[in-house]
């Protein structure tokens, strides 16, 4: 399938997301991946607080996917913390674009995302916080224009879930250094969970070495498996 040349990351020479199915390829991979939806239940009726970080934010694509997918959980009173970061940020008009091919799916949620955006000055490096108001409760974006390492330090409460999607180890090595993810075990609560798409022996043997337990599970679309983690 052709490309369109507005969904390569010219940085990387790398597609943002596949093209075919994105929304539930993220839902997939990524919050079912990690649980979510076991731990926001568990909760019961008191307030429903979870913390995220997300390596490459890139068009905003599984944060698209998550609200689509909280909405429609059935859940109330969830306070999400989105902590993500990217060091190429693009302009919302590109972002528009991006998501675009989701209209059908996610329209509203695309505009939201895209208009509040548009309010972020991409030219200034560091954190850049976005509050966003949806049926399940409220999530805050919390943004770093930067470096990933230089994110995961700078969080001051860790995260119960990683979603890892910088483009692949190959495209964007620097993504999947051990550094990096020995800092995301540090930046993970006991019990929290990671995932990914990729399934590179490198990753795997650094997750391990960051204090995950790492499973392959069953992929979806052109994917045959993925990768889940647990902290231990």
């Amino acid at each position: 399938m052709q490309v369109p040349p507005y969904l390569v990351n010219e940085h990387y020479d790398d597609r943002y997301f596949d093209v075919v199915n994105a929304i539930e390829e993220a839902k997939h991979i990524f919050f079912r991946g990690a649980g979510i939806m076991d731990i926001l239940s568990a909760a019961g009726a008191k307030r429903k607080e979870f913390r995220i970080g997300e390596t490459g934010f890139g068009a905003g694509r599984l944060l698209i996917a998550l609200m689509d997918f909280l909405d429609k959980c059935g859940l109330t009173d969830i306070a999400i913390t989105y902590n993500s970061v990217e060091l190429h940020p693009i302009t919302s008009e590109r972002m528009a674009s991006i998501l675009e091919g989701f209209r059908t799916e996610a329209g509203p949620l695309i505009d939201l995302l895209v208009r509040n955006y548009r309010r972020v000055e991409i030219s200034r490096p560091g954190w850049h916080q976005v509050h966003l108001t949806r049926p399940f409760g409220i999530l805050t974006l919390n943004l770093w224009i930067g470096e990933a390492l230089e994110m995961v330090h700078a969080l001051t409460i860790p995260c119960d879930a990683w979603f890892l999607d910088g483009h692949g180890p190959k495209k964007n090595p620097d993504m999947w250094r051990r550094e990096l993810l020995m800092a995301i075990g540090e930046k993970t609560v006991i019990g929290g969970a990671c995932a990914t798409f990729t399934v590179a022996g490198a990753v795997r043997r650094g997750l391990i070495a960051a204090g995950f337990s790492v499973e392959q599970r069953p992929g979806v679309g052109g994917k045959k498996s993925v990768l889940r983690g647990l902290k231990r």
